[in-house]
Formats: structure tokens, sequence, C-alpha cells
């Protein structure tokens, strides 16, 4: 058959975008009878439509089993037996193990016996389900063997049901080749979205192309890619078929064979890569930055000394240990504390922060022989009994404290014992600041009323002298 001008004029090609059409049609009317007879049918069986979800295999098992008995006998004799309506096996219809399952439930259904017009009602809506599946297989198979004439390249690419649906969908030849490749995977999706779900799941866009035979083939995680790739090659068939070249489908067949082979490529295992050599040991020594900054950071995260020793036992000698019970509840102590020389740790002082003595005050007193106060237990450390300690700078005043070293005793000292503070060291200029205020206030006791002060340079020692004796009067005779 030799087609000349437009396909969209010939009348055979609008028969059969028409019965592509009524295919569709079929299919929802299908669905519709489905629903009838599952709403009718689980007065007698309400089990089965969980059992069995193919609108047609559905009809068909209602239409073997009918109206019972649903005893374990009668239901294993239906599995072999074709004396029903369709004249077909219970097992043909169904698998092994739905067989089973679908018998032992009708075992134990709870349903009940359905009267005679309520079956017959069920049997009609069966025997228009399959009338309907019959038609729909009639127009399919015409349609499949018509568009080799029509589009041999596209039918020859993609399949001749699947074609026809695209042709229906997009319009006809030059509606389809007009269509953008990236539009094609959405065409005749069904799936609606639901608001709030997640749309990142599997394959959104499932259209006519997504059950095609060249796609349905391919893994899940790759059907996305491969649709992008036939979608392509779609179109350039639609366009090959509008003009007429190619009438043999030879085109249809080369690209396919091209979407086969980039397909086969997307499901190949990656090559084994093999074994790599190890490189060669570098014995150089690793360049290694330093600097204040590292040595820092090193200090930072540094072992103590107390670690290093908490790290470490002596062998034959058991450790201490802090805590309570045994077990993690504890914790050893190793070396620390073992190595008792009788050493204490000095204080680190900073030479840079630490507090110097002005010019004026060099200190507390030099080299100066312990005198006076009461007993005290200072002892020169590698020194005679006559010599001074120096205590300069160390933060003690020699004069004032009493010692067995001199001969001298007394009770001045320049250390204040208070239960508030405890030892306390006093200031030589401050006390005899003091001192001076405390006589000052003494010498003017007296200063007031009708007293006379007397000694006022000695008026600390609390004394005072008689009044002077009064004046006698003399009288001294005139001339």
């Amino acid at each position: 058959m030799t087609l000349i001008g437009s396909i969209e004029d010939n009348p055979e090609y609008h028969l059969l975008t028409t019965s592509n059409t009524l295919s569709t049609e079929i299919d929802h009317e299908i669905m519709v009878v489905h629903k009838f007879i599952r709403d009718h049918y689980s007065i007698r069986f309400p089990e089965l439509e969980t059992l069995v979800t193919n609108p047609l295999d559905y009809a068909k098992v209602v239409t073997i089993i009918g109206n019972g008995p649903m005893d374990g006998e009668s239901i294993k004799a239906l599995q072999n037996s074709k004396d029903n309506k369709i004249g077909v096996t219970l097992r043909s219809v169904l698998d092994g193990p739905s067989v089973m399952i679908v018998t032992v439930e009708a075992t134990t259904t709870k349903g009940r016996e359905m009267t005679p017009k309520e079956l017959e009602r069920v049997m009609r809506a069966c025997d228009m389900a399959l009338a309907l599946d019959k038609a729909r297989r009639s127009l399919t198979d015409y349609v499949r063997a018509r568009m080799n004439v029509f589009a041999p390249n596209l039918t020859a690419l993609i399949g001749s049901l699947t074609a026809a649906q695209l042709l229906n969908f997009a319009g006809g030849l030059t509606g389809l080749a007009k269509t953008p490749a990236c539009n094609l995977a959405p065409l005749g999706s069904k799936k609606q979205i639901q608001t709030g779900f997640a749309t990142n799941v599997g394959v959104r866009q499932q259209g006519y192309l997504y059950y095609s035979p060249i796609i349905r083939g391919i893994p899940n995680d790759l059907k996305r890619q491969a649709m992008r790739i036939v979608s392509a090659k779609v179109v350039l068939a639609a366009r090959v078929d509008r003009v007429h070249n190619s009438p043999d489908g030879s085109t249809g067949e080369a690209l396919k064979a091209a979407c086969l082979e980039r397909l086969e490529k997307l499901t190949e295992p990656p090559p084994n890569k093999g074994i790599r050599a190890l490189p060669a040991p570098d014995d150089k020594p690793a360049r290694k930055r330093g600097g204040r900054r590292a040595r820092k950071a090193k200090e930072a995260t540094a072992m103590t000394d107390l670690r290093k020793a908490q790290n470490r036992m002596i062998f034959g000698k058991e450790e201490k240990e802090v805590g309570y019970g045994t077990g993690e509840s504890t914790k050893g102590l190793g070396m620390i504390g073992q190595a008792n020389d009788g050493r204490i740790r000095n204080l680190q002082i900073d030479q840079r922060t630490k507090a110097k003595l002005s010019a004026k005050n060099k200190g507390w007193g030099g080299a100066t022989p312990l005198v006076g106060g009461a007993i005290s237990s200072l002892r020169g450390f590698g020194q005679g009994v006559g010599s001074g300690i120096d205590l300069r700078g160390k933060g003690l005043r020699t004069s004032g404290v009493g010692s067995t070293i001199g001969p001298e005793s007394g009770t001045a000292s320049s250390l204040a014992f208070t239960p508030v503070t405890g030892l306390n060291l006093v200031d030589p200029k401050m006390q005899d600041e003091m001192n001076r205020k405390r006589k000052a206030e003494e010498d003017r006791w007296f200063k007031g009323g009708t007293f006379t002060q007397v000694n006022p340079s000695n008026s600390s020692s609390g004394s005072m002298g008689p009044p002077p004796p009064p004046r006698k009067k003399v009288d001294v005779a005139p001339g």
C-alpha cells in the first residue's frame, strides 16, 4: 500500500485513531463493571476482592465459583473442572499460591448465600466485563495490524500499541512530530500527585512510553534516563513517517538498535579496574613545619607529668586507687606518689610579670641577725649561729622577729596573727605612721578645759605633776 499526501487525510487512519480511542474507553468501562461486581459479590465472598485484584481475573473467578458451595472439597473440585460458563479451570486463571489462598479463605468466609436474583445480577455483570475485554482485544489487534502501514518506523521502535496511543493522544503524526522530546514521557500518565506526599520516589511520569516494550525490561532506577533516550528517537521516527520516508521501517529498526545499545551500556556493571600496585615507599624524612603556633598547639594537648606517672606502674607493687566500689567506678593512680623523695614542686614565676621593688625601697632589711620576740624555729640553712639570714625580697622582715639565736628578747614583731585572716605581715612604715598618729592624739588630750598641759613632749607617759603653789600676798609698807 502506497501512501500519497498527508496520512491524516486517509479514512483508514481516522478509523485507527477511533479504534484506539474506543480501546481506552473500554478500559474505563471495565473498571466500572469490576466495581459493580465487587460490591454485589461481597455478600457471598467478601475476602475475594483482596485476594484477586485484577478486574478480569476477578470476574472469571466469580463466574467459576458462583454461589458455592464453599467447602474444601467443592473448591478443590473446581480447580480442575471446566464445567462453567467460560469453560476454563480455576488453575488456568490463577497461579498456584493464589489458588491455595482462595481455597483456604473460601472455607472460612463469613459471607452468606446469595439469592437467585442477586446471583443473576452478578453473573450478567461478569459476562459484560468479559465481552468488553473481547472487544478491546479485537480493536487492539486491528490497530497493531494497520499501524505497520501508517507509521512503520514508529511501530518498529516502540511497538504498535504504544505508537497508536501516542498518535491518538498527540493528534496524529503531525502533532507527534512537533511535540518536544521532553514532553513525551508524561503523555497518558494517570498517576495524580497527592499534595503533602513525597514526589522524589520512583518515576512520576508513568505514561504510554513507560509501559512500552522497550522500557518495560529496564530496572526502575534507570527507567527515567531510558525514557529520555527513547523519547528523542520517537520524535525522529515520527518525523520520518510524516514525510513517508523509509516505508519498510528500516530507519525505525536502526533507531531501536541505537537505543538498545545505549540502554545496554546503562545496565552493564562498571568495569573492573584491576588490582593496583602499591606505590614505592618513600624513606625520606617528612618535612614538618613548626614554630610558635605549632609548639603552643602541642603544649595544649601534651600529656602532663601526672598523667605520665598515672600511666606507669611499678612491677610487683599494687597501685593506689581512687573512687568508690570496684571495677569502672575506680581509677588507678599508677606511680603518682610512689617516688616520695620529699621534694616540692616550686612555683614557676614569670620574670616578665612578677612584682618589682622600687628604687627607693630596696627591700625589708638586709642580712640582719634575728633579735627580740618569742622563740622561733627559723634556722640558717648552712650558716652559723651568729650569722644573719638574708630575707630581702622574700616577704619577711628580719627585725623584730623573736628568735633564740640572738641574746636579746622581747615581744616586738612584724608578724600579726588574727583569727580571721591568720598570719599577716605588718608593713613597718604603716606601723610607724599609726604610732605617730596615736601620740599626736594623746598630746592633744589635755589641751581643752581648765587643765594645763604638762610636759607636752612626754604626754604619752600618762602622768601629770602637782599644780603650782598659790602666790602669797605681801604687804608692802608705804614709804
